[in-house]
């Protein structure tokens, strides 16, 4: 009887969150049903999926930090990076001068309200008054603003981050890495650029793709953070020759006119100090990019934020002359439709780590926000697949998959044998939450 009581109130409330106006009509690839059929690879192994789902530090890379790290003590730098990281994923941007301006105001005429009835007598007392107002105001811009600093790695808080942030960021950025080099196997970059490179691990990503990649040029304004990330290439130590040719550190974008095949910031665009520094930044990057750009931030609302600024910028640069589309994670150039949904929740995306010196557990989940845009015009369907926006849904005789379409629309498709095939419904159960369903999908409207 209790449960008799619940259901319908938890399928009002399924229904009223992730119901659509018209049922969408879903068309298999057809090479899909005809490779599972024939037995060239399984549902479970269909194009669409994203690999790896977990990923581990390259050996020679957790020697290095282990020589890097052994005359340091082990349970201090763990607590220690420990606390950076929690600092790192609650970053915000720093609160613009308009927005502030507003804030401070509206703080301003809350306190008014509540002082009105004061008496002033003498211009000492309206002294006062006004120092205790503007005291009030400070008050509540120190607990409705973020205190935004501009993070400052010196030798050991480098050291930091390595500990921290090398095995979660590498996992993403070898993920990313993974979907371009199987979608686009024609892509053989010669040269990577690195913004905000930290401790290379972006150049250790690439290189696991990409053998090639005859010039790395990083850019990170910690020259103890350049100076770590070139000592990980060497093996761990300071004094050997590295073992990869065409590395180079700067400390500032360089002015000249050079572009690169793939160019990278991951997680940067937080460090930066405005809107306005922000968009000059990414125009900068993108003047630089042959055929990539790769953007990257945590992926929480603020992350989120920022990688939709930089997305939504370059689609407004791109024209006829200089076509630009985005190659993932949307299927669609429109506005991103979880922005226009405006319900506090980010489009991010998942992916597992291994990490040898973590504090706890050794391994771990590492949410991100990212965008990667390419030159040229889009020019497949193949490119239109719709990716899995959410965590599929598994259940004993269908599947819901939460899906973000090539008409720019949230929608969930609900998956069974019967409706859609037995080869589409376990395609769609073995896909996860980032992986692309290899279906061509109309009438379907948004999440409501």
């Amino acid at each position: 009887m209790a449960f008799r009581r619940i259901y319908p109130t938890y399928l009002r409330n399924f229904k009223r969150k992730y119901s659509t106006n018209t049922k969408p009509k879903i068309e298999a690839d057809p090479a899909l049903i005809t490779n599972i059929e024939n037995a060239t690879y399984k549902p479970k192994h269909h194009p669409g999926i994203i690999k790896p789902r977990t990923v581990t530090l390259p050996s020679n890379i957790i020697q290095a930090i282990e020589i890097i790290t052994q005359d340091y003590p082990i349970k201090t730098l763990l607590t220690d990076s420990d606390s950076l990281s929690r600092h790192l994923k609650g970053r915000v941007p720093p609160m613009e001068d308009d927005e502030l301006k507003e804030v401070k105001s509206k703080a301003f005429e809350r306190i008014m309200m509540r002082e009105k009835e004061v008496e002033i007598t003498s211009d000492i007392d309206d002294l006062h008054f006004k120092q205790k107002i503007a005291d009030k105001v400070q008050r509540v811009l120190k607990e409705k603003v973020y205190n935004w600093n501009p993070m400052s790695y010196n030798a050991y808080n480098s050291l930091l981050y390595l500990i921290a942030r090398s095995a979660p960021e590498f996992a993403v950025l070898t993920r990313i890495f993974s979907e371009i080099n199987v979608r686009d196997a024609n892509f053989k970059p010669k040269s990577l650029f690195d913004f905000g490179s930290g401790v290379g691990t972006a150049t250790w990503a690439a290189r696991s793709f990409w053998k090639n990649i005859y010039e790395n040029f990083n850019v990170d304004i910690s020259s103890d953070m350049n100076d770590l990330a070139h000592m990980i290439l060497q093996g761990g130590h300071s004094n050997s020759g590295s073992n990869l040719k065409g590395i180079f550190y700067r400390q500032f974008l360089p002015a000249n006119n050079t572009t690169y095949d793939l160019v990278v910031s991951a997680y940067s665009m937080l460090e930066l100090p405005s809107f306005q520094t922000r968009m000059e930044t990414i125009l900068r990057l993108w003047n630089k990019t042959g055929k990539y750009l790769v953007i990257v931030e945590q992926g929480t609302n603020a992350g989120f934020k920022v990688i939709n600024q930089a997305r939504d910028f370059i689609l407004q640069l791109q024209d006829d002359k200089n076509p630009a589309h985005i190659f993932s994670p949307c299927p669609h150039d429109k506005t991103c439709p979880r922005f226009l949904a405006n319900d506090n929740t980010p489009c991010n995306f998942e992916v597992g780590y291994t990490n040898p010196f973590a504090s706890d557990a050794n391994s771990g989940k590492e949410r991100y926000s990212y965008v990667v845009l390419k030159k040229g015009q889009r020019c497949s369907l193949e490119d239109e697949w719709p990716r899995i926006v959410r965590e599929t849904l598994v259940k004993s005789k269908h599947s819901i998959c939460r899906i973000c379409t090539a008409n720019g629309n949230l929608t969930e498709v609900i998956f069974t044998a019967s409706k859609h095939g037995k080869s589409m419904y376990q395609c769609a159960r073995s896909t996860k939450w980032g992986d692309r369903l290899p279906i061509t999908i109309s009438n379907a409207s948004q999440i409501k």
